[in-house]
């Protein structure tokens, strides 16, 4: 464990947890997008369930910014 896994240890929690994912779905898509990162891979890594789920949240906490990544990444990688 690193001195900055350490220091943020205690401060993860689900909505940090969540905002994680958001930013690193944006990169993921980004990658897709250029071409550097490949759709099986994609869709071997992550399940849709888990974005759909995410979708979810997101919605009830009224955050449609967000819901638009995941909504991009279901679109124009599990479709």
């Amino acid at each position: 464990m690193g001195p900055e896994e350490f220091y943020y240890r205690d401060r993860i929690n689900q909505t940090n947890a969540f905002e994680m994912r958001i930013v690193s779905l944006q990169w993921m898509l980004d990658c897709y997008r250029r071409g550097t990162i490949r759709k099986k891979t994609i869709l071997g890594l992550i399940p849709d369930i888990q974005l759909i789920e995410m979708l979810q949240w997101l919605e009830n906490e009224e955050r449609y910014e967000d819901c638009v990544i995941i909504k991009n990444v279901l679109d124009e990688i599990y479709t």
